[in-house]
Order: structure tokens, then sequence, then C-alpha cells
């Protein structure tokens, strides 16, 4: 392995500890490691993409100088934090040249490895594939709704006697508390006559899954650490009414091999997959966010995920370092 990597580490300024764990594993294994937080690109952060100019080699400048990169942890691309006096359709448009600029500056990274993509991880974020795939798989999923007609979700609450939760697609927050969000819920009865809203906003529908345990699986290249929270103190929705503590589970090999080949299919090394264990002990897979949080599972039950990811950036990246010598 080599010890003297160049990687790049792209968070959030409002990240402080899952970034921090690979990049201090990165440092004790001898690696020379770079931080940029992506929501200070272009107001602090300055970047610079060099094509078809000096000696035509297409280059990524960071204050001025060449980044020459070995390997890529791409934990999140944040919106630019930009000055709140700037009127709110100037700051939209500002937010969305700043991110779609950032991702083409990762393009002339040249060879250097990802964990993961850009484009797989915008891939695999579609939750509707990850559900058909995994079904292919043979993973069990809960009958799933998703829809922007009223008179459908209706149907579907029926057919499953009301015992159904409704969802968002796309998380509005990540931290390791939960929150800043909207939370998976039990569709009421009540809910019923709101459903017309979903023609502004389309949702998830899913057939409530009684639960033993809820689990959190933070993936590494092939690896699986997982914490499990009681079912009966868990809530509909972990994020938000969870009272319960997180303990260590180990999932079966067959549950292993199936998210193994999910996550494949999905062309993801890295992610946060939720699945459901029920009374009887089947296993439900729900979905996998591709930069999920996993934080709380190195805090509260030792688990070495950030140690995981320095080592396969590392021994991917060392491929790289290979090739340009």
């Amino acid at each position: 392995m080599s010890h003297d990597a160049r990687v790049l580490l792209l968070s959030h300024q409002n990240e402080p500890f899952c970034t921090a764990r690979v990049a201090g594993a990165l440092s004790a294994r001898g690696a020379h490691v770079l931080r940029l937080d992506s929501d200070t690109f272009p107001s602090q952060l300055r970047l610079s993409g060099q094509l078809g100019w000096q000696d035509d080699s297409p280059r990524l400048l960071h204050q001025g100088e060449p980044l020459q990169i070995d390997a890529v942890w791409l934990w999140r691309l944040w919106p630019a934090s930009l000055d709140e006096r700037i009127p709110a359709a100037h700051r939209q448009a500002a937010q969305r040249e700043s991110l779609t600029t950032l991702r083409g500056f990762l393009d002339l990274l040249g060879e250097a490895f990802f964990i993961d993509p850009p484009d797989a991880m915008a891939a695999g974020e579609n939750k509707t594939r990850q559900l058909r795939v995994a079904q292919a798989l043979g993973l069990a999923i809960p009958p799933t709704l998703i829809t922007s007609d009223p008179q459908a979700a209706r149907a579907f609450f029926a057919a499953h006697d009301g015992r159904v939760v409704a969802k968002l697609q796309t998380s509005l927050g990540h931290s390791m508390q939960g929150g800043n969000g909207l939370p998976t819920r039990l569709v009421q009865v009540a809910d019923l006559d709101a459903l017309t809203g979903l023609s502004v906003c389309p949702m998830v529908f899913q057939r409530y899954i009684e639960k033993a345990y809820e689990l959190r699986v933070a993936w590494v290249d092939g690896e699986a650490f997982v914490g499990a929270l009681d079912g009966a103190r868990c809530g509909i929705d972990w994020r938000y009414e969870s009272t319960a503590s997180w303990q260590a589970h180990q999932l079966p090999v067959e549950i292993h091999r199936k998210l193994d080949a999910l996550m494949r299919q999905l062309g993801l090394r890295q992610g946060a997959l939720d699945l459901i264990v029920t009374p009887s002990g089947e296993y439900v897979f729900l979905e996998v966010n591709p930069h999920g949080e996993w934080g709380m599972l190195e805090r509260d039950l030792g688990l070495p995920i950030g140690a995981a990811l320095a080592d396969a950036l590392l021994r991917r990246g060392s491929r790289t370092r290979g090739h340009r010598s």
C-alpha cells in the first residue's frame, strides 16, 4: 500500500464528525489529505478548470496550483453558502451554477479513484430503481406505491387496511440526530382528503412493516457495519422518534450477499442502507442513501467505518498511482 497517496475529501462546513474520522484514519496511514468544503465554493474556495490551454492538458487548479489526486472521497456536494443579501432568484441561480461547475471540475481529476463517482451517486439515489433491483435479487421489499394520483393512494390505503406509511424520496437534511425534514409517518383516515396535495408533490406509500429491529447498515466497499434499534422503541421514523440506543447486529450471510449484489448493480461502494427485521426474522429492504449518515454507528458502537473508508481509498487509489508512475 502506498503511504504517500494524495486523497481529496469533499464535504461541507457543518459536517464535523464523519469527515474528521476518515481524514484521521488516512493521516494515520501516511496519506496526504486535502479537505474541501463544497459549500464554500465559490465565495471562499478558489478553484479553476483549465482545458485546451498551456500544454493542452486538462487540469483542476486549487488556489492557482494544479491538483494531483490519487483518490477522492465524495461525501457530500452541498449548495453554496451565499450572502443572504443576494435576491432569492439570483441566489438560486448562483447555487445551481456553482454546483454544476463543481461537479464539472471533478471530471478534471483524471484517473483518480472515487468513492463514489458523482454520476454513480446520482444514479444510485433512484429509489424506484433500488426497490426494483432489490426485489429482482430476492430481497423482500414492502408493497409500494409511488404516485401523484390521490385516488390511487386512497385505493392503496384501503387495500392494506390503513396500515400504510408515507414518505418523500429525498432527504431534506443530514445529521446524526435526524430531524430538519419531513418524517416518514403513518397515514391516518383524516389524511385522505389532503391527498389532493399529491398533484403538487408526489409521495411514496408503503405498507407498514412490523419491526423487531430497524437496521442502519453502513456499507464500505463490500463490508457491512450494522447498527440496530429496538423496534418497539424506534417509532415510525427513528430519526425523529427513537428512544432506543444503537446495538451491534450481524447480517445473515445470505442477506449480506444480496446487499453486495444490490450495491454492485447500483454502482456504489458506499451507502447507508435501511432495513427492517420483522418479528418473524424476515429482513425487509427499504432504501439506500449513497451519502447517508453513519457517524452515530462509529460514535456509539465503535464501528471502524472511517478506517474502512480510508483503507478502501488507499487500496483502490494505489492503482491510480501505479498508472501514473
